[in-house]
């Protein structure tokens, strides 16, 4: 058993951000606002409650993030069966996916950390043995950049992202009053297993609809666990305010989809609806989807993808900058 380890990097503005090796997890995010500092990422009091986490808090999820429907994917005609760790279904990986992996510290510096993981051929199901790397940096503009990569040695189906459950009040608190934009005009439609039918339906009109900014009640209707098909028009794939208006979440990705979960299955240690996830990600269950976009990675061409968390702290008492 490996040694669960925690790392910090910081930037000059007073930004504090903490990683542990285990599932590679950001486990706290400190900034400082108006002269206070908040936490704005939920997670544990000790390192050691991440080994029993069944919610993914901070963690890069995958091979490949979100589901799979019946833990199965076809690849150069073959059919691969993977881990099935929700019904029938396969989840963020299965059962030991990368958020259960202890990850080795390639690298550090004051604003940045490297960190890789090894999965053999046959791992969960997946074929070919997978080098994985996720790079954190913070820049003194407030920005985390999450740079992911994986090369393989065979044919296979990854797509990763990561999986914190933001508060900009600052963690103790409620994540009611939040206000989100999302830069959506259709989401995919799922079943009630939560696998897209394949079915991709206009925002406009539903609950959906976060297109102009809408805060985020406590009303069932706000209850949302959901893939949106970006507009890739534009550069930020979605804004979330604090409820004091004070602090801005934008979160910006190469990734075609954002997973919207509003963490109302929170239990135990956390109340529902304390946190919210921004996930970019490919759409899930893409690989049996001819129609989503989606790319088999090959040992001639690795996975790569960019995410970007970026506070704002507006000078006056703006709803959007």
């Amino acid at each position: 058993m490996s040694e669960i380890r925690s790392f910090l990097i910081s930037n000059e503005v007073g930004d504090e951000v903490c990683i542990t090796n285990f599932g590679a997890r950001i486990i706290q995010w400190y900034t400082e606002v108006n002269g206070e500092e908040r936490n704005i990422v939920l997670g544990y009091s000790s390192l050691a409650e991440y080994l029993d986490d069944p919610f993914y808090h901070g963690a890069i999820v995958g091979p490949f993030a979100n589901r799979i429907e019946n833990a199965r994917v076809i690849i150069d005609g073959q059919e691969y069966l993977l881990d099935a760790n929700e019904g029938l279904n396969q989840l963020h990986g299965g059962t030991h996916g990368l958020s259960q992996q202890f990850w080795q510290l390639e690298e550090q510096q004051a604003q940045s950390i490297t960190l890789s993981c090894q999965l053999a051929d046959g791992h969960d199901g997946y074929p070919g043995a997978i080098s994985f790397s996720v790079k954190y940096q913070l820049t003194d503009d407030g920005e985390l950049h999450i740079h992911l990569f994986a090369e393989t040695e065979k044919n296979t189906v990854i797509g990763l992202t990561s999986h914190p459950y933001f508060n900009l009040a600052g963690v103790e608190n409620s994540a009611d009053n939040h206000l989100l934009t999302i830069n959506a005009e259709y989401f995919t439609e799922v079943n009630s297993k939560m696998i897209p039918t394949g079915a991709i339906l206009p925002t406009k009109d539903t609950r959906f609809d976060f297109q102009k900014p809408r805060i985020l009640t406590n009303d069932a209707r706000d209850e949302i666990d959901q893939n949106f098909v970006i507009n890739q028009r534009d550069n930020a794939q979605a804004v979330l305010i604090s409820p004091d208006k004070k602090l801005q979440l934008h979160v910006s990705s190469d990734m075609p989809g954002l997973q919207v979960y509003t963490g109302h299955h929170l239990f135990g240690r956390f109340s529902a609806k304390q946190g919210i996830c921004l996930e970019p990600q490919y759409f899930p269950n893409s690989p049996n989807i001819n129609d989503f976009p989606f790319t088999l990675t090959t040992p001639e061409k690795p996975f790569s993808a960019s995410i970007c968390y970026r506070l704002v702290k507006p000078q006056i008492d703006t709803v959007h900058s």
